[in-house]
């Protein structure tokens, strides 16, 4: 029988492997022990700290032979403040540690295995933090030890910028000076432009500090929330935009690597030539505004009230129109939300809730950008997301070197078997749009005839673009001068025409909302250009004539190229829309020939195709 592991006991074992957290695990028995600092190779006795039902916690108590990953900690005060959790592991094995385990998290959590990690960005292992907060305790500053509130004074981080230790190092004089005033916690930032924040809270003296840091150049010195010296805020430059930083918001704290990590987000946007994307969790704005170059539109959801004030700050002074702020709760506005092309989400360690994942995949977004600090919650959240997605990109950034945090970044792309491949759905006034049956659709820009940007379906455009040219070798010259149109868009079309038309001739003209085939991306109005490049679908009818023979030529090749014209002549109680020689249908080969050659219309085509269906 083997002997029970009790608290206190020494064993001596070899340690074969890390944990997610970077400790070293050993067995004893049938039972898992874990080892704080252990690395995979040492030949250690240890001692047992804590033990649980199915395992226990021990620390390296006599070391035999140390692992070849092994190296001397630089901090003096590695081993009582636990946050620098991997100091004592060469570079190369720290980031070789995090990529593995980021791969067995993915394997068991969201059952992926097959997949490539593109990079594993890193940069300077000290001083590279742009912020930290240190607690205060009895006239001492320090950190809280792991999973406690017991204090580990600490005379230098060696994590922390230079700068910032200065100022770190002052407010310790600062505590020798004035003993009885009481400080509770101390927070020190600073930016690539130099500029330094210095926020303390507890019971101190506002004169006191004042006089004592006014020869230090701080742009921001605060006490208990509010502003005693200086501004409020300071300025972070990222790339071409500047962001105020407020002292209770988030900010990444490796600047270098922050900047990797933009970048790549960066990079998958600047060719999508996305209409509408949705950053979750948005917090000071700074991915939606960095994206505001690459996509039409950006709207932002985040929980914090203090955040989004500081986005729209952001904004303001970005002068960047194209993107809004929600304040509230993701899960409570991201289902108002429908024709996302792409999504960003840098969400909590929590991750996504059920309800926002749910959401998701309903909204059905081309593409998604999931940048995680936990890969465990990612893991987890992917399972559900790669019902529909598939995973384009795994890139990892060494934010935090020295501990065992890990920052990644995933783009998921709607999987092949999940995209819209149905060109035959209907819409009129007796079939109204419906955005389900559009799942998966791909939108792609281009210009209409004014210069103006328009959206047509991936493969309908493509299809519109060999029949241009076909068009272009008979001397036929043509443009898009009406592609996809939003229900709101649909809306001022019908507005604008009531400001023309007599009401009872507004019917006739313009479809309801809801109604017209152009909500689909599927239907253009291709019109044949006059010589002033006039839109000769508005011209009266008299001149129209003299463009008649271009627009019958057009009906007769449209079906090559997987067009119908969807409202032909005297087919007017069967669509219940008058002739339009320039409105055609994408439905795909060799549907469309099928159609044309047998003079159908959509709704004929359909209700043959369902006769025979039920006789079947």
């Amino acid at each position: 029988m083997l002997e029970e592991i009790k608290k206190h006991t020494e064993y001596d074992v070899a340690i074969t492997k890390q944990d997610h957290f970077g400790d070293g695990i050993t067995k004893i028995g049938d039972k898992l022990v874990f080892v704080k600092h252990g690395l995979s190779g040492d030949q250690c006795r240890i001692v047992i700290t804590n033990v649980k039902k199915t395992f226990a916690v021990a620390k390296i108590e006599k070391m035999f032979q140390p692992s070849s990953e092994r190296v001397k900690p630089i901090c003096p005060h590695y081993e009582g403040c636990g946050g620098c959790s991997l100091m004592h592991q060469a570079e190369e094995k720290q980031l070789s540690f995090k990529e593995n385990k980021v791969r067995e998290l993915f394997s068991r959590f969201a059952g992926i295995s097959d997949f490539e990690i593109e990079s594993i960005s890193h940069g300077q292992l000290t001083h590279y933090r742009n912020k930290v907060v240190f607690h205060g305790l009895n006239g001492e500053l320090g950190f809280y030890q792991e999973k406690s509130r017991d204090l580990t004074p600490i005379q230098q981080c060696l994590l922390v910028d230079e700068e910032i230790d200065q100022v770190y190092q002052r407010m310790r004089d600062y505590l020798m000076t004035y003993p009885d005033e009481e400080v509770l916690e101390v927070m020190i930032r600073k930016t690539s432009l130099k500029e330094l924040m210095l926020a303390v809270k507890g019971k101190v003296n506002s004169e006191h500090l004042c006089s004592f840091f006014q020869d230090f150049p701080l742009a921001s010195l605060l006490l208990n929330g509010e502003v005693i010296s200086g501004k409020r805020y300071i300025t972070e430059k990222i790339f071409d935009f500047q962001f105020r930083i407020l002292s209770e918001a988030f900010f990444q704290v490796n600047y270098d690597m922050m900047l990797n990590l933009y970048q790549k987000v960066i990079n998958y946007y600047r060719d999508k030539h996305y209409r509408k994307v949705l950053d979750l969790y948005s917090g000071t704005g700074t991915i939606g505004l960095l994206l505001t170059p690459y996509v039409e539109e950006v709207v932002g959801i985040e929980v914090v009230k203090d955040a989004v004030l500081a986005a729209k700050m952001n904004q303001e002074i970005n002068q960047v129109k194209n993107i809004s702020f929600i304040h509230g709760k993701v899960e409570d506005y991201i289902d108002e939300f429908e024709q996302i092309d792409s999504l960003v989400v840098d969400p909590p360690r929590s991750g996504l809730d059920s309800k926002t994942i749910a959401t998701i995949l309903k909204i059905s977004p081309d593409s998604m950008v999931y940048i995680s600090c936990d890969p465990v919650t990612l893991a987890r959240d992917l399972k559900s997301l790669l019902s529909n997605y598939q995973l384009s990109h795994v890139h990892l950034v060494d934010m935090f070197p020295n501990t065992y945090h890990i920052e990644t970044v995933v783009i998921l792309e709607k999987r092949r078997d999940s995209l819209f491949d149905h060109y035959d759905v209907l819409v009129n006034r007796l079939h109204p749009y419906q955005a389900e049956d559009y799942l998966g659709i791909e939108m792609v820009k281009t210009k209409d005839i004014n210069g103006q940007d328009v959206y047509v379906e991936k493969e309908t455009y493509e299809h519109y673009l060999l029949f241009r040219t076909k068009l272009q070798e008979l001397g036929i010259q043509v443009s898009i001068s009406s592609g996809y149109r939003t229900l709101a868009e649909q809306q001022q079309i019908i507005d604008e025409f009531y400001s023309r038309y007599p009401e009872e001739k507004v019917a006739q003209k313009v479809a309801p909302v809801g109604t017209s085939e152009h909500h689909t991306g599927l239907a253009l109005d291709i019109t044949v250009r006059t010589q002033d490049d006039y839109l000769s679908n508005q011209l009266d009818s008299e001149k129209q004539k003299e463009y008649g023979e271009q627009y019958q030529i057009m009906e007769t090749l449209c079906a090559d190229y997987g067009f119908i014209l969807r409202y032909p002549k005297d087919k007017e109680e069967v669509t219940g829309v008058n002739y339009e020689p320039w409105h055609f249908r994408y439905v795909g080969y060799p549907l469309s020939r099928k159609i044309m050659s047998q003079k159908l219309t959509l709704e004929e085509y359909l209700e043959e195709n369902y006769i025979m269906e039920e006789i079947k």
